[in-house]
């Protein structure tokens, strides 16, 4: 499937970045600018079900990683996914063949209970008071947070999240060396990847980082974000050699 996609500024770099369930390109509005200050040009997608993106007729994990090798580019400069996009990225990386795939606390190896949880409760939230919506949201939000929310939630497709859980089960993320160069950001106590799977992960050779803040770290803190990945997202000079990165000093 072809997706909705939305391209914000004019780098000579260029990055693709997938929100996660529920939400949509509007997601990264806080994330952006930081980007664009690292000569960047940003492709955001919508997937399946999501947004200005088609509905599916199936919406397994597969399905969701083969739009993106459909919609997007080979050899991107970034690939970045949160959440079900960082897992959908994940998947779909050993095709797209990005320089270095990034992952916002992305739902690898989910703990049990939220991964029982989340297909129970997500289909309702629509439905949730504005109380509890707000109650629940990323602290800090945008002052027009909840109203941004609301705007994503009427797009997404919620029954997507009963295929989601079911390929989710058969078809396990593999803890395995990363089909390209791959840094993720995990939250303090990140649920998205379970404790010993973000052990797995980095004795596999994945660049695992941690970061103060719950699940939403590109909404709650997208400042503290861009510094942790600071040396990922600074440009490589032509006359550095292989294998060193400016940190921007």
């Amino acid at each position: 499937m072809k997706l909705n996609t939305v391209t914000v500024g004019s780098g000579s770099r260029t990055a693709a970045l997938v929100h996660g369930a529920s939400r949509s390109t509007d997601v990264w509005k806080e994330f952006v600018p930081y980007l664009l200050e690292h000569d960047l040009t940003l492709i955001l997608v919508d997937q399946r079900g999501h947004g200005d993106s088609p509905r599916g007729d199936s919406y397994r994990v597969q399905d969701f990683a083969g739009d993106l090798v459909d919609t997007l580019p080979n050899g991107l400069d970034l690939l970045i996914g949160q959440s079900l996009g960082g897992l959908t990225t994940a998947w779909a990386a050993e095709e797209l063949q990005p320089k270095r795939l990034i992952g916002v606390d992305p739902a690898l190896a989910m703990a049990p209970f939220q991964f029982w949880l989340i297909p129970v409760l997500g289909p309702k939230q629509k439905k949730f008071p504005d109380w509890l919506v707000r109650a629940l949201m990323a602290k800090p939000s945008p002052p027009d947070g909840l109203e941004r929310l609301r705007a994503e939630w009427a797009k997404w497709d919620e029954t997507c999240l009963i295929d989601i859980k079911a390929s989710y089960l058969a078809s396990p993320f593999p803890m395995s060396p990363p089909a390209v160069p791959s840094t993720l950001v995990l939250a303090e106590k990140s649920f998205a990847v379970r404790p010993d799977a973000a052990r797995d992960l980095a004795a596999a050779g994945w660049d695992v980082r941690y970061m103060k803040g719950g699940h939403d770290l590109h909404t709650e803190d997208p400042a503290g974000l861009a510094e942790v990945l600071r040396d990922v997202l600074t440009p490589v000079r032509a006359s550095e050699p292989d294998g060193y990165r400016s940190a921007g000093l």
